[in-house]
């Protein structure tokens, strides 16, 4: 056993020197960056092996984020909220899955009384505004408050306005704030709706099943094409006529944005399309997850229009639109993190939310 600790001992000091000896002392910063622009990596983290964290340059080509980028926007200052606070998931959305919020309800327990939704991840709008219509209804008792705010991702944003306009709930939601929802509809959307016959419409839902019983523990009701139907850009005007403001609720919007390689590039196309409000360092952009890649074209109209993957930043906008964050359709809720923030960008998803809180409770809501 001692001679195994001693090899064990050897070989942890005569690896990296083998590896520093075959490489010099590896890649420089300009061919990393380099490297991390065309998208390319070999696996390993040449900042910690070089010391390049937190060496007094902001070095955002790391596999980790590097301590010398400065995070986007104001240190959260944690404000209580005044009314509780329904984080509410979208399509696919749960406890776990592409699209389901991470860490947010834990990290804003201090600034209000937070209610994460768990309803059919796999549904219309009409079957989940009832269930987050239970849920509000549920926290109103529970907490004795007149209103609540509502944080709605993606779907969850229409089905929220469905509840205030269509179910008359003005009265009981004092804001609602909407991040990457499709209120002009996405073509993703349209696109499933041309590739899924209504003969193949069993199916679809069978196997959408089959996700939706492991990522929530709310209803099994699955109607993917009733909620692709919602979602479609061909019905959204309508959709919009049927579901108008009600004039009590303050309604408020962000957008994601990303691309396909991430490159500076594109930032100028993505500062217009965001009127010019956009939480990011400039010159710096968001790199799509790949799952992405096949839809993007249809999403973007060939490029012509920023996107978060899923939904253009021109779709995104309702009410006060406050404009972009640099993060992918499942990055804005977290999903693809690893507890800490994104090393090209600096976006930190809990600290996003909790400067939403911040702004809400400045608002007296």
């Amino acid at each position: 056993s001692k001679l195994l600790r001693l090899g064990a001992l050897l070989l942890v000091g005569i690896v990296p020197a083998c590896v520093a000896a075959e490489d010099s002392e590896g890649p420089t910063k300009e061919e990393l960056a380099a490297n991390a622009d065309a998208g390319k990596s070999d696996g390993i983290d040449w900042c910690k092996v070089r010391d390049f964290y937190g060496d007094g340059d902001c070095d955002r080509f790391c596999e980790n984020h590097d301590q010398d980028c400065p995070l986007l926007g104001a240190e959260p200052a944690n404000r209580r909220v005044r009314y509780p606070v329904i984080i509410h998931h979208g399509f696919a959305g749960g406890h776990s899955g592409v699209f389901a919020y991470t860490g947010v309800a834990e990290a804003m327990q201090g600034q209000a009384t937070v209610v994460q939704t768990q309803v059919p991840p796999f549904d219309g709008v009409v079957v989940r505004s009832a269930e987050l219509q239970r849920v509000i209804d549920e926290t109103l008792r529970r907490t004795g408050a007149a209103k609540v705010n509502i944080i709605a991702h993606s779907l969850g944003g229409l089905d929220a306005r469905h509840l205030i306009s269509r179910g008359g709930y003005g009265d009981r939601v004092a804001s609602l704030t909407t991040i990457s929802t499709p209120h002009q509809g996405t073509r993703a959307a349209d696109l499933g709706l041309g590739l899924v016959p209504g003969f193949a419409s069993s199916v679809v839902n069978a196997v959408a099943g089959v996700f939706g019983a492991h990522i929530s523990d709310g209803s099994t009701s699955v109607n993917v094409l009733a909620a692709l139907r919602d979602l479609a850009e061909a019905n959204a005007a309508e959709r919009n006529r049927l579901t108008p403001d009600d004039s009590r609720v303050f309604y408020q919007s962000w957008a994601g944005v990303s691309t396909l390689l991430g490159l500076g590039r594109d930032y100028a196309d993505a500062f217009t399309a965001c009127d010019g409000k956009m939480m990011v360092h400039p010159g710096t952009m968001d790199r799509a997850r790949g799952l992405f890649a096949p839809i993007i074209p249809v999403i973007s109209r060939i490029g012509r229009d920023p996107h978060d993957g899923l939904v253009t930043v021109a779709s995104s906008k309702w009410g006060q639109f406050n404009g972009c964050i640099p993060a992918d359709h499942s990055d804005e809720v977290g999903q693809v993190t690893s507890g800490s923030p994104n090393p090209r960008t600096s976006f930190d998803h809990v600290r996003f939310y909790k400067q939403v809180a911040d702004d809400l409770s400045a608002r007296g809501f």
